[in-house]
């Protein structure tokens, strides 16, 4: 019994160093990755609008920035926008790694804000007992920011402490819709409400600009590591005339601040 032991083991070692050598990360050349991010655009009119907004709401007349008289005679319960959360973010990566502590990455974002807050622009007015409000209803955006960034690692591997930086685009489409609001009062002092659609308008655009960033990465077994980082972008916003509230016609810079989630899946 004990030599038919012996003969198994000699046997499996044998047919062990036959087989292909052990997959090792250090090989691995190739990554892919996917996430998410707390994000936010800062800064100016662009950040005004589309800033981070988690569980708020928002009232267009007791928010307005500027004085102006008689808005609050209107009340405030049937103005408020309610944001669950805004922007969403899906982040999408793909690499090649050049040695043990260079690689080249493409990273890309799709970016979902359905409540900016653009400037409102009231203007009140009546057609005969009816008074009446124009103002610009929330806007939305889609952008999707991509850059093109050189990674140096802090060691071999894809794993441990990182910096980024490269050139960046951005696509971004706004829009939103001007509206005007109805009140007819009566003798009592009660009031009708109604409102109507008076124009859209939507705008798309390339931006230039660039992305740093810096994570830190760690391996989780079986070819997938997961990063964890803080990324900063700016891009440049050329030819704004100031014609509508759109922030890409108002605002001279776009930039976004991420904090990203991410899971790679390296070949």
């Amino acid at each position: 019994m004990k030599h038919t032991a012996v003969k198994i083991l000699t046997l499996l070692i044998i047919s062990a160093s036959d087989l292909p050598a052990q997959y090792t990360y250090e090989d691995e050349t190739i990554y892919f990755g996917a996430g998410t991010s707390v994000a936010s655009y800062v800064g100016g009119y662009f950040g005004q609008a589309y800033l981070l907004r988690a569980f708020t709401t928002y009232d267009y007349y007791y928010d307005y920035y500027d004085d102006y008289s008689g808005l609050y005679y209107y009340g405030d319960y049937y103005n408020n926008y309610y944001t669950l959360w805004s922007p969403l973010v899906l982040d999408l990566s793909a690499g090649y790694k050049i040695n043990d502590f260079t690689s080249f990455e493409v990273s890309s974002s799709l970016v979902w804000h359905y409540n900016g807050r653009v400037d409102p622009q009231f203007e009140t007015g009546n057609l005969g007992r009816i008074d009446y409000l124009d103002r610009n209803d929330p806007s939305s955006l889609f952008a999707i920011p991509v850059s093109l960034m050189l990674k140096l690692h802090s060691g071999p591997g894809l794993d441990g402490v990182y910096i980024k930086g490269g050139p960046a685009f951005q696509y971004v489409s706004e829009s939103y819709d001007r509206v005007r609001e109805f009140y007819d009062f009566d003798y009592y002092g009660s009031y009708t409400y109604s409102i109507a659609f008076l124009k859209h308008f939507e705008k798309k655009k390339w931006m230039p600009g660039f992305t740093v960033g810096m994570g830190l990465g760690y391996s989780m077994g079986f070819g997938s590591s997961a990063y964890t980082e803080l990324e900063y972008s700016y891009f440049n916003n050329p030819g704004r005339n100031n014609s509508t509230a759109l922030a890409l016609d108002r605002a001279p810079e776009s930039q976004l601040i991420s904090f990203k989630t991410k899971v790679y899946f390296s070949f």
